[in-house]
């Protein structure tokens, strides 16, 4: 299969399985306001499967920025997908289960995640507090993620690619840079590394560039949320409300542009891709590039690449 059909296939799989979850209206939360382009490419494909979808978005925040306002009935939530559902990143799951107490009434869906717990205690915890949700819809992006939550979770599990797959190629190509006879090595810096070997003494290095520079819009985005919720802390939550409102809209149309334009610019730039992070994986998928990569500390890469990807000859695992 070629990269433009399994992309294709992808999406249509996406707008298929989800599409009939939408509504007229809708919010979009826990979106990433950090520097991991592979989360901003997931909400670049999130908008679009929204709009695709005649779903009016009424408001996008962050975990930090979200006020958890009124809602009526008819508008449905949605949560950010990605790789932190679990206990690994607890703080975003940890505010997924605030949505869901805070909203019985709504229906809440989670775009497609990777799961993974070093803890059975807490997943039987996490499992029994979502069960009591009666209109909660949990998405897997892999086969052995959408295992474990219809084993553990008594909530609908639907099996779902990376909502990255959403993004309008169109899109992408006016963002793609003149490709240099380089090879990319993305080596992810946090605690999803796992213990490999890399040979290629030919390769650059990098992680992210969001994540080895400072860039500046991001940067008085983070500082913004740090602002308001010290405003919050100190009793002024409306005007900290004010703020994120604001904060809400920067991030979305200043930010997410311009992280999606980082990272497109920086896989499209090389003409070999090895990675650690899935997301350089989906994104040379996304722009045609061949890519080998290592697994995470869990095997998320792995997993996806079994469940979606692996009819792609220019896609594979690396030997080490």
């Amino acid at each position: 299969m070629i990269y433009r059909e399994k992309t294709d296939v992808l999406k249509n799989e996406i707008i298929n399985s989800l599409k009939v979850f939408t509504g007229r209206k809708c919010v979009l939360w826990d979106v990433p306001y950090y520097s991991n382009i592979g989360d901003t490419l997931i909400w670049e494909g999130e908008l679009n499967f929204l709009k695709n979808c005649g779903c009016k978005c009424l408001e996008m925040a962050s975990k930090e920025t979200c006020c958890f306002p009124s809602l009526s009935k008819d508008t449905i939530i949605f949560l950010q997908g990605g790789g932190n559902f679990g206990d690994l990143w607890r703080e975003h799951q940890e505010f997924r289960l605030e949505v869901i107490r805070r909203y019985p009434k709504h229906r809440i869906v989670m775009f497609p995640q990777s799961v993974y717990y070093e803890s059975a205690e807490q997943m039987r915890r996490d499992a029994e507090e979502m069960a009591m949700h009666p209109n909660l819809i949990l998405c897997a992006r892999d086969n052995v993620s959408y295992a474990l939550l219809k084993k553990e979770f008594k909530n609908q599990v639907l099996l779902v690619p990376d909502m990255a797959f959403c993004i309008s190629l169109d899109y992408l190509e006016k963002l793609r840079s003149k490709e240099k006879d380089r090879i990319l090595f993305v080596k992810r810096t946090d605690k999803e590394l796992a213990d490999i070997t890399f040979k290629r003494e030919n390769a650059d290095v990098r992680d992210w560039p969001s994540m080895e520079n400072r860039i500046w819009c991001l940067y008085l985005l983070e500082k913004g949320v740090g602002f308001s919720q010290k405003l919050k802390k100190c009793g002024w939550k409306n005007f900290a409300g004010r703020i994120n409102k604001i904060l809400n809209l920067y991030g979305k149309y200043i930010v997410r542009p311009c992280l999606t334009k980082i990272g497109v610019k920086f896989v499209s730039s090389y003409k070999y891709v090895y990675t650690t992070r899935l997301h350089v994986m989906i994104l040379s998928v996304l722009l045609g590039k061949s890519c080998e990569f290592f697994d995470n500390s869990y095997g998320k890469n792995s997993a996806f690449y079994e469940t979606w990807l692996k009819d792609l000859a220019e896609i594979k695992k690396a030997n080490g």
